[in-house]
């Protein structure tokens, strides 16, 4: 029986993945470096930390430099993150909550942008446990985040299902023993063959609980 899910954030709940990556392209330009927009697929997903020591490498910096150059672009951006909201998240939390299920998110975003996302679009509410990658040396793929998660939502890892869309999550969620659901990304066709489900929308989500409920 599902006792729990935990939401990955950024391409599951928000479809913010293709925005980052084009500010992310503008920020490198404004350090006089132009690359393949597709070059940088690979932060879908990733850590701040390891794009950070991907712009320390390009620019010769440390990582730590690299972190506060970028932080500091990032801050004049806006997003408007209910405009950017996914089809069937309102749906999808309300069917979990009316099962009284513990909802959790488990995100490599800090945990700023996180709670400005979840308010933004007005589904704060739903969540028992929020949790950011910055809180652990070590993020997606690494198992921690959702090891830490579980324990926090107080759900056993054999009770809950993960919804994830990248490679890092999916493999993140996998190691820690939780089974995963894969929503597919049409732009960064990750590689999730990992998952236990892969479906298209997020309101699949719901007959896959129903499913294992049979079960």
């Amino acid at each position: 029986m599902i006792e729990g899910v935990i939401f990955d954030m950024d391409g599951v709940l928000i479809d913010s993945e293709v925005q980052y990556r084009h500010h992310f392209h503008e920020f490198l330009k404004t350090q006089n470096i132009d690359l393949e927009i597709t070059t940088l697929n690979f932060i879908a997903g990733a850590s701040p930390r390891m794009e950070d020591e991907f712009v320390a490498g390009l620019l010769n910096i440390s990582p730590e430099k690299a972190g506060r150059l970028k932080d500091a672009y990032f801050r004049e951006i806006t997003i408007d993150y209910a405009q950017i909201l996914k089809p069937y998240v309102h749906e999808t939390l309300a069917y979990l909550a009316s099962c009284h299920k513990r909802i959790g998110l488990a995100s490599s975003s800090k945990m700023e942008m996180i709670r400005r996302a979840l308010e933004t679009c007005h589904i704060d509410y739903y969540f028992h446990t929020i949790v950011s990658g910055e809180m652990f040396k070590e993020t997606k793929p690494h198992p921690e985040i959702y090891q830490y998660t579980a324990k926090e939502m107080q759900v056993n890892v054999e009770a809950l299902l993960a919804v994830e869309d990248s490679n890092y999550g999916v493999q993140a969620a996998k190691a820690a023993g939780i089974k995963v659901v894969a929503v597919l990304d049409p732009v960064f066709r990750f590689d999730v063959s990992l998952a236990d489900y892969q479906v298209h929308s997020l309101k699949d989500v719901i007959g896959i609980i129903e499913l294992e409920e049979r079960r």
